[in-house]
């Protein structure tokens, strides 16, 4: 694909500050007439594991207040009075960490993660006067990667809101030693899509392609993401049929304070914006990624089965029932779009603390290759190729990509966490191809026009455990169930003629060739389910060191 290399992209967002503060909160500002509070939320992550730690207790200092953190890591600390105030962490078997001087909003939030180092000998408390570098999901990507026990390269959320990246597989370009064929099917270390593996949350997603093992990432809007790892070797909670890699995709998470937030952008290409293309026709809501009812295979021809004992004004029947759409229309190149509106936080729901977090993306736009040349490669002298059959012309494609998700989660006690993630996605191409070429079997010029249509779809609902049992395991659980399905209706491929011009060259097309295969309609759709379940127990950090 060649794309001029002016491209200007408009990109406006839009972050609310917190909408309101926890009904406890409001509650403690009215009785309190001498000093507001907000809220310090945050996450405890083994220094040597990264893993998340348990019953780790979470002191303010000067007052009364503290909590433990729950079995996922995350804490919640109420009512606590605005202005600098300082941390402390402590664990059995870790060292004690303060961080000084964390800034708490008067009627609002603020995140404060920290990590807990072993302790080997008894050592005095750290103090630690900065904790900015803490801070920021960037600094966690990197930590995960410093202490994975395989190879992997982590792209977080701050790099993918930062970049113009419209899905996962232009955001999967930004991992070190991977390449994606075709904006879509991820190469690692040079090696094809056959041996490469893709999850959602841990679960593996079946591929809508009928040739291919690997899912095409572009089905993955990027705000809806949370990251994208990559595993590059063989551990054992791998699949059995690992080979080469593993890109498992992390939706978004629910903000520990209330947040909406709204962005757009648009985008426009000097090769196309305002030029004179020629695209396939479209019907129905093709806007949405949903095929018009015009596409459908006929009744009549439905009905006639293989044909066999149809007299010809029959064929003539079913002939003419079908859409009248055989070659691509002239058009104006356009512009290019996206907009995104996602909302999360946490909230009290029958006593229990209760995150949630929805989002929505769309986005469409044009997308053309010129001068493409494609032929079929035969042996040559001394062991070399030559192109056969060689064909000059280009591609014109509209997108379109939408998809939602909505994800729950609840902390039963400091125990126990309970996760729903639903998402689902929907892309459409609606694409027109012209090649003109000699055909050497033949001795003839032809012109080709092919018109395709295709949709694809992808769902996963997931719901999942964290249990502490005993203060000694933590016993994890996903049950998935996920789907895609993919559809090709209406694809017609028409073959003429075509006569050169002695003096340009130029060949343009004179007559429809009428041989066999030189007029075809094709309707394919595919559909395939996946369910899985998933359990371990791991040991949830025992103290160490004396």
């Amino acid at each position: 694909m060649m794309r001029h290399p002016l491209v200007l992209a408009i990109v406006a967002s839009a972050s609310t500050a917190p909408l309101a503060a926890q009904a406890l909160n409001s509650a403690a500002l009215r009785a309190s007439s001498t000093s507001e509070t907000g809220r310090v939320v945050g996450r405890v992550l083994d220094g040597l594991q990264g893993a998340p730690l348990a019953g780790v207790e979470v002191v303010v200092d000067g007052t009364g207040l503290q909590t433990l953190t729950g079995v996922d890591g995350w804490y919640v600390l109420p009512q606590v009075p605005a202005g600098p105030q300082d941390l402390r962490f402590r664990r059995i078997g870790y060292q004690v960490k303060r961080v000084a001087g964390v800034q708490v909003p008067a009627g609002g939030a603020v995140q404060q993660d920290a990590t807990l180092e072993t302790q080997v000998v008894q050592l005095e408390e750290i103090v630690v006067v900065s904790a900015a570098a803490e801070r920021g999901s960037v600094s966690r990507a990197l930590e995960e990667q410093r202490l994975a026990a395989n190879i992997i390269n982590t792209v977080s959320m701050a790099q993918i809101e930062k970049s113009p990246d419209g899905d996962a597989g232009q955001a999967a370009q930004r991992v070190s030693g991977v390449t994606v064929q075709d904006g879509k099917f991820v190469f690692v270390r040079g090696l094809g899509e056959r041996y490469t593996t893709t999850s959602l949350n841990g679960a593996r997603v079946p591929s809508p392609e009928p040739e291919r093992r690997e899912v095409p990432l572009d089905l993955f809007p990027a705000g809806l993401l949370e990251g994208i790892t990559t595993s590059k070797t063989f551990t054992a909670d791998q699949p059995g049929d690992f080979s080469g890699a593993e890109v498992n995709l992390r939706t978004r998470e629910f903000p520990l304070r209330r947040t909406v937030s709204i962005s757009t952008s648009a985008g426009m290409n000097d090769a196309i914006l305002g030029r004179s293309i020629r695209v396939a026709p479209t019907v129905g809501r093709e806007w949405l990624g949903l095929a018009g009812a015009e596409r459908r295979l006929p009744d009549v021809a439905r009905d006639a089965g293989d044909l066999r004992g149809a007299s010809q004004s029959d064929i003539n029947t079913i002939i003419g029932s079908f859409r009248n759409a055989w070659s691509a229309l002239p058009a104006t190149g356009g512009a290019s779009g996206s907009a995104g509106v996602s909302v999360g936080g946490e909230d009290p729901i029958f006593g229990l603390p209760v995150g949630y977090v929805g989002s929505f993306t769309y986005s469409d736009g044009p997308e053309v290759r010129q001068d493409e040349r494609r032929a079929l490669a035969v042996a040559a002298g001394e062991g070399g190729t030559r192109p056969q059959n060689e064909y000059a012309g280009s591609t014109a494609r509209t997108s379109v990509l939408w998809g939602g998700l909505l994800n729950l989660s609840a902390r039963v006690g400091g125990a126990s966490k309970l996760t729903l993630s639903n998402m689902y996605d929907r892309s459409a191409e609606n694409e027109a191809t012209h090649l003109v070429g000699a055909n050497e079997e033949f001795g003839l010029d032809f012109d080709v026009t092919r018109l395709t249509f295709t949709e694809r779809t992808i769902r996963s609902n997931q719901l999942a455990g964290e249990h502490l049992l005993l203060g000694r395991h933590q016993f994890d659980w996903s049950a998935t169930f996920s789907g895609v399905s993919r559809n090709e209706p209406d694809r017609s491929d028409l073959v003429y003629e075509a006569a050169r011009d002695p003096q340009s060259g130029e060949a343009s097309p004179v007559r429809w060739w009428g041989a066999p295969r030189s007029a075809i309609r094709t309707f394919s759709t595919l559909q395939e389910n996946n369910r899985n379940v998933h359990s371990s127990r791991l040991p949830a950090h025992p103290a160490r060191g004396g």
